[in-house]
């Protein structure tokens, strides 16, 4: 059995170590495996739920509330009645059901204020949904490109080591022929070693990248191929980027829910002002009920009325407070649209320094392989020493490693303008979960804070040392 259990654990290491077996996974596929899979877009939907069966309390207040009850016992009565009869040392034995009603007719508004309450939270839980869907989405999209950057560096550094164990053959060749001497051993088989190690950190840094991807998609990517690029659907400018993103993204979406579910509590707290109206009524039939012999029935319906004239500033109170939570939630959403515009902004700042980089390294890099070609003639025929034409593969290499960099990072960058204006998912052609649609506002028509009118703010007095 255990010999069993060791031979499960190693093949699942394995398998986690070698994803080159896995199969090929496009970007698009990875991101809809994520949106169905992911626990951070799973406890979206989970909260999501959650709030909507709240919304489905809040209607059920709408409804009259229907109570059975019943009840049977021993009863001893001693009352003038019972012992002018000669029964007073008889016992009872109540037994009764009943059921009864209550209809509330008129509560103020707060059954509306709280279902208007309820549909902003169901809207505000889906923009969540949404949110974590395009985060997630960003992402994936960013460790993907990242897979592709670490497998094109591992190429790269193994050109690198080709090259300088051709140095070192070439080196050997010199020494032979007492052109060089030991010491440019040396230094060729220094350099050697240090092209080897960096190729080791290039596989590790790949592998780190593949087990992030994981985290994300639940599976390793196995090869991976360039996706399309993003720049066609990016906005003609940054203004109309903005403008997209404050109205789109689904953080001020979310926040404006938010809003409408304080704006809410405030009709709520005003409903306490006025009277409740409720209509009731009881059926009952039972035996020996309230003291008396036999079976008794009995029915009653009436309305009931019900309002609280004083209660020291309390509602009025709260009223002020709830004004208060709504403006906090305003401010929460100015912010938010700051943040979305920050984030607008550097992204496309991003885009636009990431390319002009590109294009930088381009040419140096063209003007540095012309360069160690041209030191590695000059070497062979002695007018270049050994170490010009290492210093000068160091920094061809290198500026291969900075414009892959720039290039991916250029290509990332558009899908990240994408992403800040809710963009990213509808590009990809990726299907959210249905709960990231948000319309229960709209479906209970339901007025948003934008169409109403301001409250007025009565002044905060609270009590001092010198009062």
């Amino acid at each position: 059995m255990k010999t069993k259990l060791l031979k499960a654990v190693l093949l699942s290491g394995v398998a986690l170590l070698t994803p080159a077996m896995v199969n090929a996974m496009g970007l698009n596929e990875a991101v809809q495996i994520a949106l169905e899979s992911n626990p951070e877009i799973g406890q979206a939907i989970a909260n999501h739920d959650a709030t909507g069966f709240e919304l489905r309390q809040a209607q059920g207040l709408y409804a009259p509330r229907v109570d059975l009850d019943a009840s049977v016992g021993v009863q001893l009565v001693d009352n003038p009645t019972r012992r002018a009869q000669g029964i007073d040392d008889e016992g009872l034995y109540p037994s009764q059901v009943g059921l009864s009603a209550t209809w509330d007719l008129f509560d103020g508004g707060f059954r509306d204020s709280e279902v208007a309450r309820q549909s902003s939270r169901v809207d505000s839980a889906s923009y969540r949904v949404l949110e974590r869907s395009e985060f997630i989405a960003l992402q994936i999209v960013r460790v993907y490109y990242q897979v592709l950057l670490q497998q094109q560096i591992v190429e790269l550094t193994r050109q690198n080591v080709a090259f300088h164990e051709g140095i070192v053959n070439d080196v050997a060749s010199s020494i032979d022929s007492g052109q060089l001497t030991e010491a440019d051993r040396f230094q060729s088989i220094e350099r050697l070693a240090a092209a080897r190690a960096r190729l080791t950190e290039a596989g590790v840094e790949l592998a780190a990248a593949q087990i992030e991807f994981k985290t994300f998609v639940g599976v390793m990517p196995g090869a991976v191929s360039a996706p399309a690029r993003a720049a066609s659907a990016i906005p003609g400018s940054l203004e109309l980027a903005i403008a997209n993103s404050v109205l789109n993204n689904p953080r001020t979406l979310s926040a404006g829910a938010d809003i409408d579910a304080a704006s809410a509590l405030v009709d709520q707290a005003e409903s306490a002002l006025f009277p409740k109206l409720s209509l009731e009524g009881r059926v009952g039939t039972g035996y020996d009920i309230s003291g008396t012999d036999g079976w008794n029935s009995d029915a009653r319906v009436g309305l009931s009325m019900r309002w609280n004239i004083y209660d020291g500033g309390i509602r009025d109170a709260q009223v002020q407070e709830e004004l208060r939570r709504e403006s906090e939630a305003k401010l929460s959403f100015d912010q938010t649209v700051r943040e979305v515009e920050q984030a607008v902004r550097e992204s496309w700042l991003r885009l636009a320094s990431q390319g002009e980089l590109a294009r930088v390294y381009d040419q140096q890099l063209n003007s540095s392989a012309e360069l160690v070609a041209s030191y590695r003639d000059q070497f062979n025929i002695g007018d270049r020493s050994l170490l010009d034409v290492l210093d000068a593969q160091n920094t061809r290499f290198n500026v291969q490693i900075l414009r892959e960099t720039a290039r991916y990072s250029v290509m990332f960058a558009e899908y990240r303008v994408l992403a800040s204006g809710g963009d990213l998912l509808g590009f990809m052609g990726a299907r959210p979960h249905q709960s990231a649609s948000a319309g229960t506002r709209s479906a209970l028509d339901i007025p948003s804070w934008q169409e109403s009118e301001p409250r007025a703010l009565k002044p905060l007095t609270l009590p001092t040392n010198g009062n």
